[in-house]
């Protein structure tokens, strides 16, 4: 049922991205009045999960794939971390101290 129109809410996702299933429905009964109403909100919701986990994947991919380097933190200061109540000291520069 779906199928056909895939490649329509899949161009409307990028441009819009957090269109709802609600949304998408309403979008396309104006267009499918006698194909679409908010009954088939379960089986859109189901493409747009299914859609945003190939986008979410497919990003991923292309992070990994052009800057493996940022996938590690850059060196520079950091701030304390506390753990069981002990806690390091920061190695950022102090506000007061900038520009000295």
């Amino acid at each position: 049922m779906l199928d056909p129109h895939v490649t329509t809410i899949d161009a409307w996702l990028a441009a819009e991205l957090q269109l709802t299933a609600l949304a998408i429905v309403g979008r396309l009964s104006e267009s499918y009045p006698d194909q679409f109403c908010k009954k088939q909100h379960s089986i859109v919701q189901r493409l747009l999960k299914a859609l945003r986990r190939k986008a979410a994947e497919r990003l991923t991919a292309q992070m990994t794939l052009t800057s493996p380097t940022m996938l590690f933190l850059p060196p520079g200061a950091v701030d304390g971390a506390a753990c069981d109540g002990h806690s390091a000291p920061s190695t950022a520069p102090s506000v007061g101290n900038i520009g000295r």
